[in-house]
């Protein structure tokens, strides 16, 4: 496989053929984010990928994701293309996944997403993050509540799945509370398929580690990321889905089905924060991105 530098796809696609279809971020600015710093985005020459499904569809994997950040930034004619040979020379995979922002989902638009299912892409992962502005901008994230909503409601519309995932601690002490409130409204008004929890760590290099550093930016507390947590799913009304706080990074992870276990996650959660005992939480040292 032409793989290049070090790949990421979601927990969800741990059973899936990666294949690299861009390298890098196409916006690469959020001050939390050391994943894509040193890689620059740019399309795979299509001769590469074309030959990486080719092999890949050796190991029949029944799933596939496009790599890298924001892949979904590519042109549509470009994604279009690798979908067609997908299907032609693996014919047994029932799903392909991909990373898309608020801007390329946007810029995309309904008819090019339609296009895009009708070609066999069946969701999108969106690195939402937060629904409080205040937070998405003083973290760079490069697009507003408004938009995001948009933008997620835009892929639904297509027909497509939608994985949400936001940031437990991303407001910081400061806007702890708004930035869990705000979120929750953000999601209700999505209704995504798949919400994924993170919980944010703060990683040498960035510049939410150097704010840190500075004294600019306090984590709350293991709880305090808890309390988050509790907001958000107090709040939370989803017609149907499934939320999941599985991800390395988190304390306590947790997956609810929406909305029949809704009361019996926040039981959990609200029996941990009384107790205030954080033996069962996972320990610092193994958690990881």
């Amino acid at each position: 496989m032409h793989y290049e530098g070090m790949l990421f796809r979601p927990p969800s696609e741990a059973q899936s053929m990666l294949i690299q279809v861009t390298t890098g971020c196409s916006y690469n600015k959020c001050t939390y984010c050391a994943m894509y710093m040193d890689a620059e985005f740019r399309l795979k020459p299509m001769e590469e990928i074309k030959s990486d499904i080719k092999e890949g569809a050796g190991y029949r994997f029944k799933r596939v994701f496009l790599c890298d950040g924001d892949a979904l930034a590519a042109p549509t004619a470009f994604l279009e293309e690798i979908l067609d040979e997908i299907r032609d020379v693996m014919p047994f995979v029932e799903r392909i996944g991909v990373y898309g922002e608020a801007r390329s989902i946007l810029k995309k638009g309904p008819e090019a997403l339609k296009r895009l299912k009708e070609k066999g892409l069946g969701i999108i992962y969106h690195g939402v993050e937060s629904g409080d502005d205040e937070t998405l901008k003083a973290v760079k994230k490069g697009a507003t509540a408004a938009q995001t909503v948009k933008a997620g409601q835009m892929v639904k519309g297509a027909g497509l799945l939608y994985s949400c995932i936001v940031m437990l601690g991303l407001g910081g002490k400061k806007r702890h509370v708004q930035h869990a409130q705000k979120t929750a409204e953000l999601l209700n008004a999505i209704q995504p398929d798949y919400i994924g929890v993170l919980t944010t760590m703060l990683v040498e290099g960035t510049k939410l580690f150097d704010q840190a550093e500075r004294g600019d930016f306090d984590l709350p507390s293991r709880l305090g990321m808890l309390e988050e947590l509790k907001i958000i799913l107090e709040a939370l009304e989803l017609k149907r889905g499934l939320l999941t706080s599985r991800h390395s990074s988190n304390y306590l992870p947790m997956r609810v089905v929406f909305p029949y276990q809704k009361a019996e996650a926040l039981k959990v959660l609200t029996e941990v924060l009384e107790k205030k005992d954080e033996t069962i939480l996972k320990p610092d040292f193994l958690r990881q991105l």
